[in-house]
């Protein structure tokens, strides 16, 4: 009997090791293999440090035809330089967040590789989508570090101080999250629905226009429905916050602060809505047949 107990110890022992481990090896695994494609391609790695460079330049000269009275009377820093390189850094997420997922999605039905993972697949995706999430915030981080890097040595007023930098990671991560979720979604829609790639574009170009990546949102104040659309997109909220963090050094228990953070937090369960919809669609697939088809 002792034998027996023993034994069943074992394979649960086994079985717990399996499921956490395997997980985390599997989402390693998706995201180490992508990021093995990109560094081999050495030109398009040069070629985005060289776009980088080229759009912190070209905000930089905007910046002397932008009035810092004028930016002040906003309510913002009358720097402009650090408030666009702000945005545009913080930007790079979206595409990343919201998109990339249903693009990788494309390329893996059109090769015909995606009904193979499946086939191999025990957790609905959820280790090879974490594992793609990773991926595109690492190569979104490394974006975002080099852009703010660059207004520092263009002489963007950002923070020198570590813990709100620290605050601003936060920002960073609890922002990244959101829009994971939106992408989630939108691969798993993908997987029926085919040819997602041009709403999601505009769905990006609408968040980051919203959004004011590179305008102050006080300006939207003289057309209320704008302002109102801008508010009900998570991407204001969270880059109100990077901002107001890393150039007016405000902590996070400020009142202006409070507020954007309780409404970017209201869209936090979309990270589980995303893969309850994955999963939606993946399950509608494997029934219509769907997997391989494009």
């Amino acid at each position: 009997m002792s034998s027996i107990s023993d034994i069943i110890e074992v394979f649960r022992a086994r079985e717990k090791e399996h499921g956490f481990h395997a997980f985390i090896r599997r989402a390693l695994a998706s995201c180490f293999y992508q990021l093995k494609i990109y560094t081999s391609y050495r030109m398009n790695f040069a070629l985005d440090l060289i776009d980088i460079t080229i759009s912190a330049l070209i905000y930089y000269y905007i910046g002397f035809l932008v009035s810092p009275q004028d930016l002040m009377r906003l309510g913002y820093t009358p720097d402009y330089i650090a408030f666009a390189l702000a945005g545009i850094a913080l930007s790079r997420y979206i595409w990343t967040s919201v998109a990339r997922l249903a693009h990788k999605m494309r390329h893996e039905i059109s090769a015909g590789t995606f009904e193979s993972l499946a086939a191999a697949d025990f957790d609905d995706f959820h280790a090879w989508l974490w594992g793609q999430i990773l991926y595109g915030f690492t190569w979104s981080s490394s974006v975002f570090f080099v852009t703010i890097l660059l207004g520092y040595s263009l002489g963007a007023s950002f923070t020198r101080s570590l813990v709100f930098w620290l605050q601003a990671i936060l920002i960073v991560l609890l922002t990244v999250l959101i829009h994971a979720g939106i992408g989630v979604m939108a691969a798993g829609m993908y997987i029926v629905h085919k040819q997602l790639e041009t709403l999601l574009v505009l769905l990006v170009a609408v968040i980051e226009f919203f959004g004011g990546v590179l305008y102050p949102l006080s300006l939207l104040w003289n057309y209320p429905p704008l302002y109102y659309i801008a508010m009900l997109i998570p991407f204001t909220h969270g880059l109100e916050l990077f901002r107001r963090t890393i150039i007016d050094e405000l902590p996070l228990t400020h009142p202006l602060m409070l507020r954007h953070l309780i409404i970017l937090l209201v869209f936090f369960p979309t990270i589980f809505l995303g893969f309850k919809v994955f999963k939606h669609y993946l399950n509608k697939a494997k029934k219509t047949g769907l997997l391989a088809a494009y």
